[in-house]
């Protein structure tokens, strides 16, 4: 029985200080934090304010992975309660639907930034759409780019995902940053 209390002591610090990071080369935390990977897109303020839907396909080998950029901050709409001073054509005892599904809060999505999971460290093509509200292509551009390993721990500790960086200026080119 002691052997096995022996055992199971060192064990267990060992598995706490994993779970914890632990140091690299003894002297830098190395946490478990991480980046994600993908693609962050900078677009021109005025050129911006005109897009009313974005789409980025990043293609690798045999590999293309297309998604939805948003590229301003979404603001959930407030319910208008009687405590909130939201103007309202509702009544405070108007009741809900019950067939109505229930609020579910979205995920949240940096503007401007596309998660791609499986970006690698090697040359990506990137295609970048921009439609205007009538749903006219008003931006279609493609850059190759060689997406970076991020390193939110600093570089004594292991990489988090490949990073790329572009940005859209006023007159329409598309280049990295």
């Amino acid at each position: 029985m002691r052997q096995s209390v022996a055992v199971a002591g060192p064990l267990a610090a060992l598995a706490l200080l994993t779970a914890c990071g632990g140091f690299a080369g003894g002297t830098h935390p190395c946490t478990l934090m991480d980046t994600p990977a993908g693609i962050r897109v900078e677009v021109h303020p005025d050129l911006a304010s005109r897009v009313a839907g974005a789409t980025l396909t990043a293609c690798w080998e045999d590999t293309c992975r297309k998604r939805t950029l948003q590229l301003r901050q979404r603001r959930s709409a407030e319910p208008a309660t009687p405590g909130n001073p939201v103007m309202t054509t509702e009544s405070a005892t108007a009741t809900e639907d019950p067939a109505a599904p229930p609020d579910v809060p979205e995920r949240f999505v940096w503007p401007g930034f596309a998660d791609v999971r499986d970006l690698p460290g090697k040359p990506v093509r990137v295609t970048l759409v921009f439609k205007d509200e009538r749903g006219a292509t008003m931006f279609d551009r493609q850059i190759t780019v060689t997406p970076q390993p991020t390193y939110p721990n600093g570089r004594e500790c292991s990489p988090g995902g490949h990073q790329a960086h572009l940005r859209v200026t006023g007159e329409g080119s598309l280049i990295p940053r």
